[in-house]
């Protein structure tokens, strides 16, 4: 649980202080002008969820790795 929280903390941080730092890096890549500003903070959004997909992904394939590698030196 408090994996959990720290990531939602970890979020809101990197969205709340770190929104300016996406629209440059979108506005840059994607262009545009003020009309789709808005954009930028869902863009940022999507990347880092993406981020915290793979994240856990990694973190679930590590523990069904160890669950195995329990189950066959109980097996042996």
């Amino acid at each position: 649980m408090k994996k959990v929280i720290g990531v939602m903390i970890f979020f809101f941080l990197a969205m709340t202080f770190g929104g300016g730092l996406f629209a440059m890096i979108f506005s840059s890549i994607c262009g545009g002008g003020v009309s789709e500003t808005y954009l930028y903070p869902i863009y940022g959004g999507i990347v880092l969820l993406a981020g915290l997909i793979v994240i856990c992904t990694v973190v679930i394939l590590d523990e069904i790795k160890l669950i195995k590698d329990s189950l066959n030196k109980n097996e042996k």
